[in-house]
C-alpha cells in the first residue's frame, strides 16, 4: 500500500537548513541529515547541492560486500602519505625509502680517432676540417677543442689525433664523409688515405654531465664548482649547436632555380699543372667527382682550363646535396691550395677550351710533330 503521508519539499540552501527542525548535522557522516515525514532519511550531499537517500547499516553491509576485494583488509588504517617517505621497509625510525636503482644510461661515443694524416697538420687545420660535420667540444678550463694530437717518444707526430664532439651524431657523419679519404684533398700522402672511427670510451676522462652527488649540489665545494663548469660549458655548446644548425644544409629548402644545384669550386689545379701534364684535367675532374659523389648524385663536372683560379664546377640533382658539398669543400685545402666553394649565381663566365681551340692546338701538335720529325731525318741523312 502506498504511503499517504504528504512530504514537505526539502529545502536547497544550506544557510536554511537550521530553521528545518527536520535536520540535523551528524558527526558520524560529517554531513547533514533530514528525516522526512514519511521515516525515510536523507543525506545531504554538498559536492552536488543535492539530497540522497540515506543507507541503514544492512544497505552499508550489502555494499561493502558487492564491492570487496580479496585480500584486502578494510579494517587497516590507511597509509598517511605525508609520512609514506619516512617510512622504511622495516617499519623503521625514518630513513628515506630506497628508490629502486635505475638501470645505467649506455653512454654514447661522441670521439673519433684519426690515423693518416700529414705530418705538418696542426689543431686550428683539424678543427677546420672536422667541425664541418658538428660542433667539436671544448675543455671546461678553457675554450679550447678537445682535439689531441699524438707524439712518438721522441716527439715526432704520429699522424694520429683525438677529436672529441659534443653530439654522438656527428661522429657517424664525419666517418661516412672523411673515412678513407685524403686529409688535404688531392694530395695523396704514403700512409694511404686517412682512416677516421668511433674512438675508444678510455678518452671520457672529463665529465660531460654535472655531478649529482650531495656534495657536488652543496655551494663552495669543489664539487659544485666543477658541476657550475659543466652547466656553463653545456649551455654554451648548446648554443653553438643552434648556429651550427642554422647552417645545416639538410635545412635547405628546395627550389626551382638551376643554378642552386651547381657548385663552384676555385683553386683546384693551376694553369702550369696543366701545362706539365696532359693527364692532370682528367685526374682532377675524377678526383672531384668522387669526393662529391659522397653527397649526391652528380650529373656533370666541367674544368675551365683557361682560368686561372683553377675553376672546377659541379652539377648535382639535388640543391641539398650541393650546399653540403659546399659545407665540406670551402676551406679545405686541395693540393696545397685553399679552396674556395659557392653556388653558381649564373651570371659569372668561366673561360675553357672550345672544340674549335681543341682541334686548332690538336692540329699545330700534329705540325709540330711531323716538323720535328723532318729535322730528325735530315740529320741521319748522309
Amino acid at each position: 500500500m502506498a504511503n499517504s503521508v504528504t512530504r514537505k519539499a526539502f529545502p536547497g540552501d544550506p544557510d536554511t537548513f537550521n530553521d528545518d527542525e527536520r535536520i540535523s548535522f551528524s558527526k558520524t557522516s560529517d554531513t547533514h541529515i533530514l528525516e522526512a515525514e514519511d521515516g525515510t532519511e536523507w543525506e545531504w550531499l554538498a559536492r552536488a547541492e543535492k539530497w540522497i537517500p540515506a543507507m541503514n547499516e544492512d544497505e552499508m553491509e550489502q555494499q561493502r560486500q558487492i564491492y570487496k576485494v580479496d585480500g584486502v583488509d578494510e579494517n587497516e588504517p590507511a597509509i598517511d602519505l605525508r609520512k609514506r617517505k619516512a617510512q622504511d621497509d622495516e617499519g623503521g625510525k625514518g630513513s628515506k625509502k630506497q628508490k629502486p636503482e635505475q638501470p645505467a644510461k649506455e653512454r654514447k661515443n661522441t670521439a673519433v680517432y684519426v690515423t693518416s694524416l700529414p705530418e705538418n697538420v696542426g689543431t686550428e687545420e683539424l678543427h677546420d676540417v672536422f667541425s664541418k660535420y658538428g660542433v667539436i667540444a671544448e675543455s671546461l678550463d678553457s675554450d679550447e677543442p678537445r682535439i689531441k694530437l699524438y707524439y712518438n717518444d721522441d716527439g715526432k707526430f704520429k699522424g694520429e689525433a683525438l677529436i672529441v664532439y659534443f653530439r654522438a651524431e656527428s661522429v657517424r657523419l664525419a666517418i661516412q664523409m672523411l673515412d678513407e679519404s685524403d686529409f688535404r684533398l688531392g694530395q695523396a700522402l704514403p700512409t694511404g688515405p686517412m682512416r677516421v672511427r668511433e674512438a675508444e670510451a678510455s678518452y671520457k676522462s672529463q665529465k660531460d654531465q654535472p655531478l649529482k652527488t650531495d656534495q657536488a649540489k652543496t655551494k663552495g665545494t669543489n664539487a659544485n664548482r666543477d658541476r657550475q663548469k659543466v652547466i656553463k660549458k653545456t649551455q654554451a655548446m648548446n648554443d653553438r649547436l643552434a648556429d651550427w644548425d642554422d647552417d645545416d644544409p639538410q635545412a635547405v629548402t628546395e627550389t626551382s632555380s638551376r643554378w642552386d644545384k651547381v657548385v663552384v669550386l676555385k683553386h683546384m689545379f693551376t694553369l702550369k699543372e696543366l701545362a706539365e701534364d696532359a693527364a692532370a684535367a682528367l685526374d682532377i675532374k675524377e678526383d672531384v667527382r668522387e669526393e662529391c659523389e659522397k653527397f649526391g648524385q652528380v650529373t656533370n663536372v666541367v674544368l675551365y682550363d683557361k682560368e686561372e683560379e683553377g675553376v672546377v664546377t659541379v652539377r648535382f640533382t639535388d640543391a641539398r646535396a650541393a650546399a653540403a658539398s659546399i659545407n665540406v669543400f670551402d676551406g679545405r685545402l686541395f693540393d696545397g691550395r685553399r679552396v674556395i666553394a659557392c653556388v653558381a649565381d649564373g651570371r659569372e663566365k668561366f673561360k675553357k677550351t672550345s672544340k674549335k681551340d681543341a682541334d686548332e692546338d690538336e692540329e699545330k701538335r700534329l705540325r709540330k710533330f711531323a716538323e720535328d720529325d723532318e729535322d730528325a731525318a735530315e740529320e741521319v741523312d748522309p
